[in-house]
C-alpha cells in the first residue's frame, strides 16, 4: 500500500515539476507561495464586516491555529517526511527551507478556515477559500515541495481541526466574547 502511494505521489510530483520548470514563471510562484496572504486579509474584512461575522471570523481563526501550529507540526514531527526537492529529483522551483514535507501546512491552514466557513454557514464564503485552497494546493506540488498526499494530509487535519473547534463552539463563546470585548475598549472592533 505505502509503495502504490509512493508511486501515485511520484507520478503526479514527476509530471507537474517537469512541465512547470520548462516554464519560468512568476505566476506560478506568486500562487504558490503568496497567494495564502490573501487570508488574513479575508479574516479583517469579515472582522469588520458585522457584528455575528466577528466571531465566524473567531472561529475560522481558532481553526487554523489549531490546524497548522499545533495539529500539523506535531504529525510533522512525528512522520518527519522529507521534501520532494530533497529526495525525489524534483526540481525546486520556490526556495523552501528543508524541514518536513507532510502534512501540508498551507493547506492545513486553508482548509481549515474553509472548513469553518462552512459549518458557521458561510458557504460561499467556503467555496471562495476552497478555489483559492485548491490553487495554492496544486501550485505547492508543482514547484516540488509537496507530494498529493501532504496536501491531503493537510486537508484532513484541517477538517479535525474545524470540526474540534466547531464542536466546542460553546465553551469557546465566552473566549471570543472576551477578544471582541478587548478589541472594542481597543477600537479594534
Amino acid at each position: 500500500m505505502v509503495v502504490k502511494i509512493n508511486l501515485f505521489d511520484q507520478k503526479i510530483l514527476s509530471s507537474l515539476n517537469s512541465f512547470f520548470s520548462k516554464h519560468n514563471n512568476f505566476i506560478y510562484r506568486f500562487l504558490a507561495e503568496y497567494l495564502i496572504y490573501c487570508l488574513p486579509l479575508i479574516l479583517v474584512i469579515l472582522w469588520f464586516w458585522g457584528k455575528t461575522e466577528k466571531k465566524v471570523a473567531l472561529r475560522a481563526l481558532f481553526s487554523a491555529i489549531l490546524a497548522w501550529p499545533i495539529l500539523a507540526n506535531i504529525l510533522g514531527h512525528l512522520i518527519n517526511r522529507s521534501r520532494p526537492f530533497e529526495i525525489s529529483g524534483v526540481k525546486e522551483l520556490i526556495f523552501h527551507r528543508p524541514d518536513y514535507s507532510f502534512p501540508s501546512d498551507h493547506a492545513a491552514a486553508i482548509f481549515a478556515i474553509c472548513f469553518s466557513f462552512w459549518f458557521s454557514g458561510y458557504k460561499k464564503l467556503a467555496l471562495a477559500t476552497l478555489i483559492i485552497g485548491l490553487v495554492i494546493s496544486f501550485f505547492r506540488v508543482a514547484t516540488g515541495v509537496h507530494y498529493p498526499t501532504d496536501i491531503l494530509g493537510g486537508v484532513g487535519v484541517a477538517l479535525v481541526a474545524a470540526y474540534l473547534v466547531n464542536l466546542f463552539d460553546k465553551p469557546l463563546e465566552m473566549v471570543y466574547n472576551f477578544i471582541i470585548r478587548i478589541l472594542k475598549i481597543l477600537r479594534l472592533a
